[in-house]
């Protein structure tokens, strides 16, 4: 059985994300930063009258921040709450060609956090990244 993921570049990384997992992906507008924020929080945005989250994936997994402006973002819901996980770029829709492997490489604990595996698409070997565990361990961590 084959899953859809949607392909985006982080970083100039590509990974993917389940496409089930993803509500909508949109193209950021203003972003109002929040004083005191953590770096991976890029501030809140509204989509629908709804109020976003919106988080720098790169920063997130440690990676720096990127030179240029985000301008898509991937949108999830966690827990009731809504997030943009900003990113390079949005690429595709794509079926995995088989079943999610296990990563055989070092990550950085970053990426590590958000793994969820590798998969096998069409347009080669991707890491599979799971961004509810990236939500809930920033979550979680800011919370200690």
């Amino acid at each position: 059985m084959t899953h859809d993921h949607l392909i985006v570049r982080v970083a100039g990384h590509r990974v993917a994300v389940a496409a089930s997992d993803v509500l909508c992906v949109i193209e950021l507008g203003n972003v109002v930063p929040v004083p005191g924020a953590p770096p991976f929080v890029l501030g809140l945005a509204t989509q629908r009258s709804r109020t976003l989250n919106v988080f720098d994936l790169a920063v997130g997994v440690g990676l720096p921040r990127s030179e240029h402006p985000l301008r898509f973002a991937v949108v999830l819901d966690f827990g009731g709450v809504g997030y943009a996980m900003a990113v390079d770029a949005v690429e595709s829709v794509t079926a995995a060609t088989g079943p999610v492997q296990r990563v055989k490489a070092n990550l950085s604990s970053g990426w590590a956090r958000c793994a969820a595996g590798m998969i096998e698409t069409a347009a080669g070997t991707v890491l599979l990244i799971d961004l509810a565990r990236l939500v809930e361990t920033e979550m979680l961590e800011k919370a200690a």
